[in-house]
């Protein structure tokens, strides 16, 4: 399995420069996860829900085979890419990104002993520590809602240029809802900048470059259960 170029260092997460948004994401998931009392141990099984929940609609979406190679934004606890990697028996290294300290360090505890282990490192998906064409799929699991438009742009057109012709980009995100003061309460719970309607996400991608963009469906077992859901392939 070959390992995306890195740049030096152990950890990216090392001298890691983040904008006040990702500072904020950064403090709420570490407070999260990482505490001993009731609130972070419901954080904890939360996440550990999605990759049951997820993967199976990432496999699907992504068409994932074997031998391709997976980045995931955001990866949390790394469930989705723990189960993700078992179901298809990948051939490839998985790598996930995240912010959070607490969340890439149980990821890294959680890991199968006897499976070939996904590589999970601390850094910002506005500074993706990887060479120019080294992954066929790169996901993005409720990760939209925390960018500006500049940043989703940024985010974006970093993702096309991490993927290999014909890529493949996988994301979703809650779905607005028609009630501003449920959508408020939304970003404040998770500590989240916007939530963007399926016009503008597709307008995002579009921007970006992406083409054959398809909608498909992810369902949330805790609220809010409304998602938007796209694959589209680099341009």
């Amino acid at each position: 399995m070959e390992q995306p170029h890195q740049p030096g260092g152990s950890d990216p997460g090392e001298g890691l420069r983040l904008s006040e948004s990702e500072v904020r994401a950064q403090a709420f998931y570490d407070r999260w996860i990482g505490e001993g009392d009731w609130f972070s141990q419901l954080g904890r099984a939360v996440f550990g829900l999605s990759g049951t929940v997820y993967a199976g609609s990432f496999i699907r979406a992504a068409a994932l085979r074997p031998e391709d190679r997976v980045m995931e934004v955001g990866s949390g606890l790394g469930r989705i890419l723990t189960t993700s990697q078992r179901r298809v028996r990948a051939e490839q290294l998985y790598v996930g990104i995240d912010l959070s300290y607490q969340m890439v360090e149980r990821a890294r505890r959680g890991l199968d002993p006897l499976q070939p282990p996904p590589h999970f490192l601390v850094a910002s998906a506005l500074q993706m520590p990887f060479r120019p064409r080294c992954f066929d799929v790169v996901l993005l699991s409720h990760v939209v809602k925390y960018l500006t438009d500049p940043q989703l742009r940024q985010v974006l057109a970093q993702v096309r240029e991490l993927l290999r012709p014909g890529g493949r980009i996988v994301l979703w995100e809650f779905r607005p809802y028609a009630w501003g003061r449920i959508n408020r309460a939304i970003l404040r719970g998770s500590r989240s900048h916007k939530l963007r309607s399926a016009a503008e996400l597709v307008d995002f991608l579009q921007e970006q470059g992406y083409r054959n963009l398809q909608p498909f469906r992810v369902h949330t077992p805790w609220p809010p259960f409304r998602n938007l859901a796209y694959r589209a392939q680099a341009g």
